[in-house]
């Protein structure tokens, strides 16, 4: 992981990123790893399931 000093304001959502924040970039959407599973249910599609 790569610290960096020149980040977004906020992500795709609209949160607000802060230091110390884990983010992600897929081309031009930014995403906070608290909105990973959301990006990639509501913006890519991906399938999510849970064990029971």
């Amino acid at each position: 992981m790569e610290k960096d000093n020149d980040y977004p304001i906020e992500d795709t959502f609209g949160d607000e990123i802060q230091d110390g924040d884990v983010y992600f970039v897929f081309g031009k959407d930014v995403v906070t790893e608290g909105n990973l599973q959301r990006y990639l249910i509501e913006r890519q599609q991906v399938p999510c399931y849970r064990a029971i």
